[in-house]
């Protein structure tokens, strides 16, 4: 009985505690009517008269004052409070305006999205980077969005004819995927260019790509530098053509804090760049590029109903990595503890077309899975096993010789194994990653 009086008790203070408003206007309403009833209910000469309508007076107005003071006051009161409690414990990180580090890009885009961090950009966005190519995939549509809503875009990208290029395709192992790469996303970016040209939506804002050739100090995305509400996203150090996790750091725009300092680091990467010419149309090269990446355009098969629906964006595994412009997906966002313990076995495919009479030059696939998976091309079945969801290097699959112009199809066998001891899903997570960059004539 005890128990019950205390649930009710507990109910009966968040019922007050989230209509305070409510109840801050009916006593404003309840002291209001008191003031006004008093003289009809009572008589003009009565010694009650006054002492009523004096206190349903200081009723009402400790209803306007409560309603003032949830309305304009209490968030701010809240604010203030909560900003020194950060400086108490953390003073110097709320000092430097910094709002998190993150270990990793994964850790980053687990706590913040493009979409979150675009949501309220007023004027500019400014992002720089070594390639781009997740911003020129799968941010496109959003980056054209915000031109046509009248916002200002940025693109910092390396230069693909810099020394510098060389020096980070030695450091990565002597593979050309770091050229292609940049290469791949100026020719994407050329023709969203176009794209935004073409439209007749009034008021456009501008795209503008620049290149740059020294050593990258650091990649960034920046919202509204200009603004008092800025905020800027930061890796902390170079990218050098390892998969070694560069930590982030998002700050937002304090006096003498750590938004300056990274401000003034971007613009100066601005300042010693060059334009890259984006009026040249990719439609009217010889050589044509078509980046796919895993995502919304991944299907599984579904055997209870017996056909192909949209993969899903799963969670990732401890030590797993990634793949730029690719999302980890599998059937679902994750796995129930009785596939952990048993294991399970997934179909997914990605179907994508090339123009007729096309001759491919170059498909490569850049891939992680967990824990193995089988490929099969247009009915052709690679030999070898793909898995390498926490190697330094995803394994690059040359396809090009089984890529047909037309409609093509791309099967991927998934593979988890049993793991008798797993006592929670994410004691054996699935899951597939995968990058295809096709350049055809």
């Amino acid at each position: 009985m005890a128990k019950t009086e205390e649930t009710n008790g507990l109910n009966i203070r968040e019922w007050v505690r989230d209509r305070i408003l409510f109840l801050a206007v009916a006593i404003f309403v309840v002291g209001a009517a008191g003031y006004i009833g008093a003289g009809k209910f009572l008589d003009a000469h009565s010694i009650w008269l006054h002492p009523v309508r004096e206190f349903a007076l200081l009723i009402s107005l400790i209803g306007v004052i409560s309603l003032g003071y949830e309305i304009f006051l209490r968030e701010l009161t809240f604010n203030e409070y909560k900003e020194a409690l950060q400086e108490i414990v953390n003073p110097d990180a709320v000092r430097l305006g910094i709002v998190g580090i993150y270990k990793n890009r994964s850790e980053l885009a687990q706590a913040t999205s493009f979409e979150i961090l675009f949501k309220n950009v007023r004027k500019e966005v400014f992002i720089g980077g070594s390639s781009l190519l997740s911003i020129s995939t799968a941010s496109r549509e959003l980056i054209k969005e915000k031109v046509l809503s009248g916002i200002t875009v940025r693109l910092l990208v390396m230069d693909p004819d810099s020394p510098v290029v060389e020096l980070i395709t030695k450091q990565g192992g002597g593979r050309h995927t770091f050229l292609n790469e940049i290469k791949t996303s100026l020719l994407l970016l050329q023709k969203l260019h176009h794209e935004i040209l073409d439209d007749n939506t009034p008021n456009k804002g501008k795209l503008s790509v620049h290149c740059y050739e020294t050593i990258p100090s650091h990649s960034f995305i920046s919202i509204d530098a200009q603004s008092s509400s800025g905020v800027i996203i930061a890796d902390i150090g170079p990218y050098l053509g390892r998969s070694t996790p560069r930590p982030s750091m998002q700050v937002i725009n304090k006096k003498n804090g750590m938004f300056d300092y990274w401000k003034e680091m971007n613009n100066i990467m601005w300042e010693n760049s060059k334009p890259f010419s984006m009026e040249d149309d990719p439609s009217t090269k010889s050589t044509k590029a078509l980046v796919l990446a895993s995502g919304v355009e991944t299907e599984y098969y579904d055997s209870d109903s017996d056909s192909w629906k949209k993969a899903s964006i799963c969670q990732m595994g401890n030590g797993w990595q990634g793949i730029k412009g690719g999302q980890w997906v599998w059937v679902r966002d994750t796995v129930t503890t009785e596939e952990a313990i048993t294991g399970s076995q997934k179909k997914l495919r990605l179907q994508f077309n090339l123009p007729t009479e096309s001759a491919v030059r170059r498909a490569e696939m850049l891939l992680r899975s967990d824990d193995t998976c089988h490929i099969i091309v247009n009915d052709v079945r690679l030999l070898q096993e793909y898995g390498g969801a926490e190697y330094a290097d995803p394994f690059l699959i040359d396809i090009d010789q089984y890529l047909v112009s037309g409609d093509n199809t791309i099967t991927f066998e998934l593979v988890s194994y049993a793991k008798p001891d797993a006592k929670a899903p994410e004691d054996n997570p699935t899951g597939l990653i995968y990058r295809l960059q096709v350049e055809y004539s």
